[in-house]
């Protein structure tokens, strides 16, 4: 089997000692502690050890991959957990992984296991546009695509992406993409490869780009995690959940962290040492909120759920949770006059799909794929303000495909997240379809799209949701939430709409940073997991580089 970075990583861990039994926490000697390891944590924290940091990276969940301490290998590999195979994840939600990885105290999906979303995800890895930092965009001076550009190529050079994984260089049950294609060519659309030509995003359907790398699920967990697992400088804790951050007045000493069910431990930072906030766009704002950072009634809400927030005089009022971004999805079921189906996932987990695995054990075949099919993309202009959109196209069932138009980038709806006396997040106010802008242009293209597949000749026809209303009505959240702790040069501490500087410094503090979604001031348009990466790759030379 041809898995040679699994390969690599298992030497590699294996010559630094298990992940899961990291020595005791060393207190006054960490320059810097980041808090999360989903993927902006991991990128963050490998890029302060490759600079000769000494850095310790707490991650709350466990490890997801047999070098990470994963034991639910598939039946068939020894190497591999359900996880790591890219053909499972159409099936993910189904695992018992999923409940395992999930957290369970904020409002929408969010994992809770090392590598984070990259971890349970559809693994789609949509290159950022230009636009997406430049045209209809919040990103201040600095953020822009010239700027941020140098990231991007530092990041695919680790983990690139690939709308290709199969070895024989095949792609396997194309049934719905031809049909789909078809469909496209006919209304003038172009095909493109959307990781070669990430900006075009009109009227342009792909093949999916996917973040799979020799033939198993990659992300930072396979591509910067081993290259720093041995070196002395740099400590993983998993299982440990950090509470607050513990400062005096504007500087941060350390984190308080639960090790158990009832036991809660300080961890000082070093002399001139910082903190990291990598937790994601749902659960950084309440690492914000217990600190004593972020709206009073938040603040309130912290102290009554019994955390020992700082004293009133030092709280620093910042609109942590305000801004809260999400793509919307409307969903389509269409039948077509095709045949073709989903893979049966239980004889892929029981090893009586011979044929298929075998292939994947020479690094082809179905297996090495992805849930979809085709990806689109397109836009729209109201008021001289477009708004993009992604279309996202996968089998459901024989003959059937499920197309979820994800509105993206150029939305103008935000809402706000708050904490419960719980310590869960909330969504106090919902991130969708907040303008009557974005109700009108979303309605458009539907109506659009609608049009396209009822117009006679088409093969086409539209089941379930058969009518504009009832896709509209039926929106679901497109789980890629961001500007919960916004970036921007407006202090929220002087009615400014920003928590954080262009530098990703929290204002009021001299040593809290911030480097995941939460800081992101807009959308981007399409899945946010690549431009999540190439952030935290800005992020990690902007907070180096800070005196």
């Amino acid at each position: 089997m041809q898995l040679l970075r699994v390969s690599f990583q298992a030497a590699l861990i294996a010559a630094a000692g298990s992940v899961a039994s990291a020595s005791s926490f060393k207190n006054d000697y960490y320059d810097y502690i980041v808090v999360g390891g989903g993927p902006s944590g991991i990128i963050t924290a490998e890029r302060f050890v490759e600079a000769g940091k000494k850095v310790l990276l707490l991650e709350r969940g466990h490890g997801p991959t047999v070098t990470t301490g994963a034991n639910d290998t598939l039946s068939w590999s020894n190497e591999l957990t359900p996880i790591d195979l890219p053909g499972m994840s159409a099936n993910v939600g189904a695992l018992p992984e999923w409940k395992r990885y999930m957290c369970t105290d904020t409002p929408g999906m969010a994992a809770c296991v090392l590598g984070g979303g990259t971890t349970v995800n559809y693994m789609v890895f949509i290159h950022p546009s230009d636009h997406d930092f430049d045209h209809n965009s919040n990103w201040p001076t600095g953020w822009k695509w010239k700027d941020v550009k140098p990231a991007a190529e530092r990041l695919y050079q680790r983990n690139a992406g690939t709308t290709q994984p199969s070895a024989d260089g095949k792609r396997y049950d194309q049934g719905a993409y031809k049909v789909l294609s078809n469909f496209f060519n006919r209304l003038g659309w172009k095909s493109v490869d959307s990781i070669e030509e990430p900006d075009k995003k009109h009227k342009v359907y792909t093949y999916p780009a996917w973040n799979i790398e020799d033939h198993v699920r990659a992300g930072p967990v396979r591509t910067y995690l081993p290259l720093v697992q041995k070196n002395e400088s740099f400590d993983l804790h998993m299982g440990v959940k950090v509470l607050r951050v513990v400062r005096e007045g504007s500087k941060v000493t350390g984190v308080e962290v639960q090790t158990g069910s009832n036991e809660t431990e300080i961890v000082t930072v070093g002399h001139n040492g910082r903190v990291v906030l990598s937790a994601g766009a749902l659960s950084t704002p309440r690492l914000l909120f217990n600190s004593g950072i972020g709206p009073a009634k938040q603040i309130e809400m912290a102290q009554s759920s019994g955390i020992s927030v700082p004293a009133k005089q030092d709280w620093i009022q910042l609109p942590v949770g305000v801004g809260l971004m999400d793509h919307p999805i409307f969903t389509m079921l269409i039948q077509t006059n095709a045949t073709f189906g989903v893979p049966d996932y239980d004889s892929i987990l029981n090893g009586s799909d011979t044929a298929d695995i075998e292939l994947y054990k020479q690094g082809s075949g179905l297996l090495t794929q992805g849930k979809h099919r085709m990806i689109f993309f397109s836009s729209n202009t109201f008021s001289n303000h477009t708004r993009y959109y992604q279309g996202s196209c996968a089998p459901t069932k024989n003959g059937v495909v499920e197309i979820k138009v994800y509105m993206t980038h150029g939305l103008t709806s935000h809402g706000v997240l708050g904490l419960d006396s719980k310590q869960n997040t909330v969504i106090e106010k919902s991130p969708y379809m907040q303008t009557s802008d974005d109700r009108v242009a979303a309605r458009a293209f539907v109506q659009g799209l609608v049009k396209d597949i009822q117009a006679p000749g088409s093969g086409l026809t539209l089941v379930k949701n058969t009518n504009i209303t009832a896709i509209l009505k039926d929106l679901q959240p497109g789980t890629h939430y961001a500007s919960t702790a916004k970036m921007g040069v407006d202090d929220g501490r002087k009615n400014g709409t920003s928590v954080v500087d262009t530098n990703t410094k929290v204002y009021g503090t001299d040593n809290l940073f911030i480097v995941d979604g939460s800081i992101h001031p807009d959308l981007s348009t399409g899945n946010i997991q690549a431009t999540i990466m190439v952030v935290a790759e800005a992020a990690a030379a902007k907070i180096l580089a800070y005196n």
